[in-house]
């Protein structure tokens, strides 16, 4: 598999990825009361699947029903208003990836859009408005990600960051998320500036495009706490060293390490609308297995509520 099928396969489908070690996505979490959590499990049809639950890991409910010779399903994000989520569906053999959205009750699934057949779209999030889907765009030809949005209704492809040919690799921008005020958007990248990977920052039209984590950390996956005040992440993508769970100030101040899973490894953080629990999912040291567990997000010690990964905290509305 080449480098790019391996990043592809990271930020595209959480319980897939994570039998090839990889790293989930995340997604913007809105201020409010803390309602039910999206995550992706592997326990229908031979796949990944989208299912909710309580935050006590209760009355789950399973949103899509695909098996494995359809594809998958997985990354889902809920809407600011919690009535409606975007995910990520994969065919069979990964050659095809497409933003599709769903009813909070799995009611009205239906392909967000598909304009060019060249591109796999994916790891769909939400502007704070709801209007707009931001997302990554990847080109398997030319082995490079960038990020766009998409109004709701599929319409409006807007291109937010440019791949960088001037360099040994092209770039993998992924992950995208934007600021709960709507005016800054983080996002992982790969090879941006002979830099491995880490945790960026830019303006909503992508302005002033610069990196806030140490290189040695190769974070992933950055989600805003609600009040915008700090970015949890996922450390050491892609080694073998410690996967854990970190916290940062916007301005790259204020690093704290939350989780210390040992041989595990703790990937793909979410806050809670309150902003007082960040979920997350804790791998096997095969990364055979996965569980998601909850954490108090200023540090603590881990809660397991229910197998699976790839978790998004909706808003209390939705309980």
């Amino acid at each position: 598999m080449s480098k790019f099928r391996i990043l592809l396969a990271l930020a595209g489908a959480a319980l897939i990825a994570a039998l090839l070690g990889g790293v989930p996505p995340a997604h913007a979490t809105v201020p409010g009361g803390n309602g039910r959590i999206a995550f992706t499990d592997f326990t229908y049809g031979g796949t990944d699947n989208v299912f909710t639950m309580t935050p006590a890991g209760l009355n789950v409910k399973q949103l899509t029903f695909l098996t494995s010779d359809q594809g998958g399903d997985s990354a889902a994000a809920w809407s600011p208003d919690g009535s409606t989520l975007v995910f990520t569906e994969h065919n069979s053999d990964f050659s095809t990836l497409r933003l599709w959205l769903i009813n909070a009750d799995g009611s009205n699934k239906h392909l967000l859009f598909a304009e060019d057949p060249a591109y796999s779209d994916l790891v769909g999030n939400w502007s704070p408005d709801g209007r707009r889907v931001i997302f990554q765009r990847c080109n398997s030809a030319k082995e490079e990600c960038s990020i766009y949005t998409v109004k709701m209704d599929g319409h409006g492809l807007t291109q937010i960051t440019q791949p960088q040919h001037n360099t040994k690799n092209n770039n993998f921008d992924v992950k995208p998320e934007f600021s709960p005020d709507g005016k800054t958007i983080s996002f992982s990248s790969f090879n941006r500036g002979g830099v491995q990977n880490g945790i960026y920052l830019m303006g909503a039209r992508g302005t002033n495009i610069h990196l806030i984590t140490p290189t040695a950390l190769e974070a992933v996956d950055a989600d805003w706490a609600p009040d915008g005040s700090k970015l949890a992440f996922s450390t050491h993508c892609c080694n073998s060293e410690e996967q854990a769970i970190d916290t940062m100030n916007p301005d790259g101040s204020g690093l704290q390490q939350l989780t210390f899973p040992g041989a595990e490894h703790d990937t793909r953080p979410a806050y809670s609308p309150q902003g007082d629990q960040i979920a997350f999912g804790r791998f096997s040291a095969d990364s055979s297995t996965a569980t998601i567990m909850t954490i108090p997000s200023g540090g603590g010690t881990p809660t397991p509520i229910h197998s699976g990964a790839d978790p998004s905290w909706g808003p209390a509305s939705d309980n």
